[in-house]
């Protein structure tokens, strides 16, 4: 069970990186051991901790396939340092996590890793900020929904059943902030490129799921075993090279115009969700055998008598240009707030499964609105058309998708109940995750929830219709 890509140190090294975590936040359970550095005169130092210790228990709804987990648990330390360097008008910022999970069968399998996530120095001065690191940036105004938000890639080995902002990996980038009289002026430069993170076989939240290993040890002749087996997905040699060709930069103008917060970007990126490219037009009854496994299909790819060179496909990052406009304000009682962007060379796949970029729109609305009794509800609109249309897999001409949160507490906070949804009006898939969480007196939270998916089989979330569950956390923060 290998989920964990982005970890630095493995093996023997993950116990030194518990030292590391236990030397620098020893003051979190022996105060005094930074008591003199923390009260410093003459550095004017302010050290400020804070993390968590998480812990999530899954249980699958049902015993679908023999690859499937049916019960895991993953579980997550994080200890985020923030240290002031008053004198020097500076900030540095370490942020470390050990994740460990553990996959209950038969056979318990383990795995551990830790991470180093955000460690970047930021100098603050009266009309300017410049830092440089491993960071996180969210841009856009929507919640849990990314259109104008493209800088920071994400995790997705558990697909979304962590918040939009825990998935999110840090990457090297230097930040400028500018500030003007009524505007600010934001720049980011990336001298590398960082993918997010995916699967696309051999998991129970990879995109294909576990259709290599039925195949392998399903009953199908040695051929088409053979045939399968050798799908092979390859990463762009250039992507993966430290040179400045890989670059990437955006730009956010940002200010008040009246009652409304609103902003301007341009970003020059790669696309770090990837998209499958043939290598040769073989390749397309590939894409369309894994998208379509029918045993029609199957016997097609077979019958092509596909080389090794058929039968790899390129992870296709492309460089695309936003360009985009946000706002937000209040509309009486309620918050509204919008985004919406012009991407230029997205990548998409043909009806007949071959590779092609196209330009698009995308645009969403949201309201949100605490009622007198406490009541808190969230909803949003998004709105997407491909411009030139031809028919393309699966995506159509236009497409609409409603998001919304309710929450609500009991027992003056303690008992919160939090319902989450999304609905894909065009290709009619849907996800719902409810949640309910006890809150103790000591920063120790008990929470029971679950995810449901429902959809066709090519949909965001039809293709883990078969992963519904349900699952314990308990988080204690401090």
């Amino acid at each position: 069970m290998r989920y964990l890509h982005c970890a630095i140190w493995k093996g023997n090294n993950f116990l030194a990186g518990v030292v590391i975590i236990l030397i620098l936040n020893a003051g979190i359970f022996l105060p005094g051991l930074y008591g003199y550095a923390i009260k410093d005169k003459d550095l004017n130092l302010a050290w400020t901790r804070k993390g968590y210790l998480k812990t999530r228990v899954y249980q699958d709804a049902k015993d679908d396939t023999p690859f499937e987990k049916q019960e895991d648990i993953d579980a997550r330390f994080r200890i985020d340092n923030r240290i002031e360097l008053k004198n020097l008008d500076a900030l540095l910022e370490i942020n470390l996590e050990a994740r460990g999970e553990a996959l209950i069968n038969e056979k318990t399998n383990k795995d551990a890793d830790f991470l180093l996530k955000e460690a970047y120095l930021e100098i603050k001065k009266p009309g300017y900020t410049f830092s440089f690191g491993r960071q996180t940036i969210t841009w856009g105004k929507l919640d849990d929904v990314v259109i104008l938000d493209r800088i920071s890639p994400q995790e997705y080995n558990r697909f979304i059943l962590y918040d939009k902002q825990e998935r999110k990996l840090p990457e090297l980038m230097l930040k400028f902030d500018y500030f003007l009289d009524n505007c600010q002026l934001e720049g980011v430069f990336l001298p590398l490129f960082k993918a997010s993170k995916l699967k696309f076989f051999g998991s129970d939240w990879a995109v294909y799921d576990h259709l290599i290993e039925s195949i392998q040890y399903g009953d199908y002749s040695g051929l088409v075993k053979n045939t399968i087996g050798r799908i092979k997905l390859e990463e762009k040699d250039r992507l993966k090279e430290n040179t400045a060709k890989n670059a990437q930069f955006g730009l956010r103008l940002s200010g008040r115009l009246k009652d409304v917060d609103c902003g301007i970007y341009y970003m020059n990126i790669y696309q770090d969700m990837p998209t499958l490219r043939e290598k040769t037009p073989v390749g397309n009854a590939v894409k369309r055998f894994l998208n379509h496994p029918t045993d029609e299909n199957l016997a097609s790819l077979v019958g092509l008598n596909p080389t090794d060179e058929d039968l790899t496909l390129i992870e296709e990052h492309p460089r695309v240009q936003v360009i985009g406009v946000d706002g937000e304000g209040v509309l009486g009682n309620f918050g509204a707030r919008g985004e919406a962007g012009l991407f230029l060379g997205q990548p998409y796949l043909r009806g007949d499964f071959s590779y092609v970029r196209k330009n698009s729109v995308s645009m969403g609305l949201g309201i949100d609105h605490t009622t007198s009794n406490n009541i808190y509800f969230n909803l949003q609109v998004i709105q997407s058309f491909i411009l030139n249309y031809e028919p393309l897999f699966p995506d159509e001409e236009y497409t609409q998708q409603i998001t919304s949160t309710l929450t609500k507490d009991f027992l003056n906070g303690s008992l919160i109940f939090k319902l989450k949804d999304s609905y894909n009006l065009s290709y009619n898939d849907w996800m719902i995750n409810p949640k309910i969480t006890y809150k103790f007196n000591n920063g120790l939270e008990a929470s029971l929830a679950g995810f449901i998916f429902e959809g066709g089989i090519t949909t965001l979330f039809g293709r883990y219709t078969n992963k519904d569950l349900i699952y314990l956390e308990v988080e204690y923060k401090f």
